[in-house]
This record gives structure tokens, sequence and C-alpha cells, in this order.
């Protein structure tokens, strides 16, 4: 018996327009297994989701960088851990330097932050609806004010992205590297991934592996498929992806969640 879910959010619970679907809301919010989302966004990106699904578990946020629970209007921190400060100034000023074509920008808990607006942050404000800080002198100072948790590098050319993620593992700092879209690489502490995320959740509740089950389509969910007994793919997700799912359910855009859960789960 399946006891817990977790989703992951883009492309996978929102559809193409970074939505949730009124049937994925109603039927989510009827059934009495507990959710977590589980996503590369910032808590304030995913407010939303929590809302209209009325979730009042711990969720998962920056790929496992920050474990929170809503707590009326607030956030209460349950696990945090941010990439290190002198990591995030050597990354922001490797990616600036060498790579200025491309749309680089930072979160901390509660901003988001940018150099300038670009192609890549207008993009991302038209899928989360909100719009970045900017900043236009990086300083170790600076980035000492506040914890980042995740850099966010966007190319629509996938050989930039690629070269630039081979570059900064050459670094050797203490980071992970994934790529949570075709277009989207984004760098969070090494230890913040969704699978420790998923081990943190599963030890809290003394829940077995075998009762935890996952909806992913990027590659930051293929450590989130290993750490459940049941992980599910979407339609729509690479067929690297669909290598470690046990089920394969309809796409984003079809309501595959409810697909997965009423077939695979319940």
């Amino acid at each position: 018996m399946i006891k817990h879910i977790f989703l992951d959010m883009d492309n996978t619970l929102l559809n193409s327009q970074g939505r949730i679907s009124y049937q994925t809301t109603k039927f989510l919010r009827e059934i009495k297994i507990p959710i977590t989302l589980v996503s590369a966004r910032a808590p304030m990106e995913m407010d939303f989701a929590i809302r209209n699904l009325a979730l009042r578990n711990a969720q998962v946020s920056f790929n496992g960088g920050l474990i929170f629970e809503k707590k009326q209007s607030e956030k209460a921190k349950i696990f945090s851990l941010p990439l290190e400060c002198t990591d995030t100034y050597k990354l922001l000023k490797l990616v600036t330097v060498d790579y200025p074509q491309v749309s680089v920008s930072w979160y901390t808990r509660n901003t988001w932050y940018a150099r300038r607006i670009d192609k890549g942050t207008l993009y991302e404000s038209e899928l989360t609806g909100f719009h970045p800080e900017l900043i236009d002198n990086i300083s170790v100072e600076v980035l000492k004010s506040e914890p980042v948790y995740k850099i966010m590098i966007i190319s629509f050319a996938n050989e930039t992205l690629k070269n630039i993620a081979e570059k900064i593992n050459e670094l050797s700092l203490n980071i992970c590297a994934k790529f949570s879209g075709h277009n989207y690489l984004e760098i969070t502490s090494s230890n913040a991934t969704k699978n420790n995320a998923i081990a943190y959740i599963q030890s809290s509740k003394d829940l077995k592996k075998s009762e935890l089950a996952a909806f992913g389509d990027g590659q930051n969910d293929i450590e989130m498929f290993k750490s459940v007994g049941t992980p599910i793919a979407m339609k729509n997700a690479s067929s690297e992806v669909k290598e470690y799912a046990k089920f394969i359910t309809l796409s984003n855009d079809e309501d595959g969640i409810i697909h997965g859960i009423k077939n695979y789960i319940l």
C-alpha cells in the first residue's frame, strides 16, 4: 500500500501552461494519501500549488535544499542546506564572464536575483509569475547577506548548457548540477538532492521504501525514482528518465497524475 506520494512540479504536476488542471486539483484534494511536492522551484513559486491542493505536510524546494511546512501565512523551515558562499561567487563569476550570452540568476529563500532582464528571465517569469530583483555588482559581501539555495542557468542552445555543466564539474566544488528541463541547468549544494529530501521525510514518518511513490519527468527526478518503490514517469519524460520508472503514465497535458494514481497506486 502506498502511504506517501512525491510529485515533481514542472512538466509533471503542471501542464504546459504552468497550471494544475481543474480535474487534477479536484482529484488530489480528495485522495487520502499525503502528498509532497519535490521541486527545483523556490517556496514562493510553489505557494499556489500548495494552496490549491490544500497540502499540510512537508514540502521540498530547491531540489532538496529546503524542506518546509506551510503554517498559515508562514513557511516553517524543517531542513536547510544552502550553497557555500565562496562556491556561489565562483560559479556566478565563471558563467557571467565565460558565457555572457546565457541567462544566470540565483535564489535565496524568499527572493529571486538576476543581473539583468533577458530572454531566460522573461521565460521564467512567464512560467511562475515572479520577476527577479536586479543586482548589477556580484560580490562575496552581497552573497553573504542571504544564503543562496540555487543558481539557475537558462540557455536555449542545449550544447551550451552541456559545455557549462562540464566546466562546472571540473571545478570540484561542493555542488550538484542537474538538468531540470531542456533549457535549464540548476545548481544546488551537493547534498541538496531530491533523494536525500525523500529519505529525510521517509525517516521522519517511519515509512518503508515500498510505501512510497513518485512522479517525475526530468533528469533531476532520476535519483528520486531510485528512492521509492513505485516510480512513475510522465509520457513527456525523456527516454533516459523512463528507464528508471516502473510505470509510464499519460503526459502532463493529459492529467497523467490522475491516470497514474488510479492505475498504478489505488
